[in-house]
């Protein structure tokens, strides 16, 4: 009898784990199943959560890389080029001379989020909760940084779950009913990372901060103008805050960014960090966005001109927002077709949106659930052994 209950015992240690894998954290704080990237010289100089040959990225000292071997869980990048980083002079009323610009326009911008189960694994106890997980809480405080500047800002908090290979499909559709109603100076998918902490977390002046990663899809069109306010950003925020940004990356998904050339993705940390870091930033990065769509101006060469007054909320005519918007919309029951947008016959990646061959990822699924399945049989079979183990045996004791 005891043999028999220990056999059952051992049977559920040893399936059970199998059915629960996901991403989890290790003890060290590192991210499981991350790949680190080298350098020429083989350093280290990027993390991703899943990477691809081809990728690129562009580093704090305007070095562009691109990835050229994967193995191991180790990413290989050449350096493609140095780039010339802008220079940054001051202008005086700049901010009033595009104000006057732009006549009574509002200033506006549009938040939503792809991947609205991500989560803070120390804050809010999950890497990933499904429905609205931690990321909103983020995005919300972003929203709220930004209203501060005197910017209206529309948060669509829609679901687009389950975050899997078409949900940048389905956020498509919330990106362009804003782009339509809202007609945004920009729109940004907030997110967050999947490496290690140490990627992210930094201290300046003895304060702890998360850095924020910006990603621009290669697959879009119009890859070059979205990569050039990527460009204006990463700038702007390496003069005025040196430790905000990790990296620009070049991903090979789209993200909806085809939309106009100041959509972008922010990575607003990793799930291993805390999330209380991440929210020390956001004042920043507001500033930042504040500071590039509406105090600043890039002329043929590349150098940014910048608003040397007082700040933006401070000037005359501009007058904050009586209230911001939050749309709060469940997922839509409809079929949202195979993840096509702009054009492309492949589904992305449910990480971040890049690509991948249809065939693969329905095999990638039906693999997971035959395992899920034989788990189960294997475990209901060990207990119907065992009851008929026990029945037997107190059979056996009566004869």
């Amino acid at each position: 009898m005891k043999k028999i209950v220990i056999l059952f015992i051992l049977s559920l240690l040893f399936f059970t784990p199998a059915a629960g894998l996901g991403n989890f954290a290790l003890a060290d704080g590192q991210a499981n199943e991350n790949y680190i990237i080298y350098n020429e010289d083989g350093e280290i100089i990027c993390e991703k959560s899943s990477i691809e040959i081809g990728d690129g990225f562009i580093t704090p000292d305007f070095c562009e890389y691109e990835i050229i071997q994967i193995e191991n869980h180790k990413g290989y990048a050449k350096l493609v080029k140095k780039l010339r980083q802008p220079n940054i002079n001051r202008k005086k009323n700049l901010a009033k001379q595009k104000l006057a610009q732009r006549g009574q326009l509002s200033k506006k911008i549009c938040l939503y989020l792809t991947h609205n189960d991500e989560s803070y694994t120390p804050s809010d106890g999950y890497d990933s909760i499904y429905g609205k997980g931690g990321i909103h809480d983020v995005a919300k405080e972003f929203q709220n940084q930004l209203d501060k500047k005197g910017i209206s800002v529309v948060l669509d908090e829609t679901l687009h779950i389950p975050h899997n290979s078409t949900a940048y499909s389905r956020s498509g559709v919330t990106a362009k009913k804003l782009l339509d109603n809202q007609r945004p100076d920009a729109m940004f998918d907030v997110h967050r990372d999947g490496v290690s902490k140490s990627f992210y977390y930094v201290t300046n002046n003895g304060e702890g901060y998360s850095k924020i990663r910006i990603v621009v899809g290669k697959s879009n069109p119009n890859f070059d103008e979205n990569y050039s306010f990527a460009q204006t950003i990463f700038a702007l925020g390496n003069d005025m805050y040196p430790f905000l940004f990790s990296d620009i990356y070049l991903g090979k998904g789209h993200y909806n960014q085809a939309l106009q050339p100041t959509d972008l993705l922010f990575e607003m940390g990793t799930y291993l960090i805390e999330k209380e870091y991440v929210m020390k930033s956001l004042p920043l990065l507001a500033n930042v966005v504040e500071k590039a769509l509406y105090q600043s101006e890039t002329d043929a060469n590349g150098d940014i001109a910048v608003d040397d007054n007082q700040p933006s909320d401070e000037i005359i005519g501009v007058k904050p927002p009586i209230s911001n918007d939050i749309i709060d919309v469940k997922p839509p029951n409809v079929d949202i077709g195979n993840g096509n947008i702009g054009g492309n016959n492949q589904v992305e990646k449910p990480s971040d949106g890049t690509f991948v061959d249809a065939s693969k990822e329905k095999g990638d699924k039906g693999g997971l659930i035959i395992a899920i399945t034989v788990i189960g049989v294997v475990v209901f079979g060990m207990f119907l052994l065992s009851i008929a183990l026990i029945r037997n045996e107190r059979k056996n004791k009566k004869n």
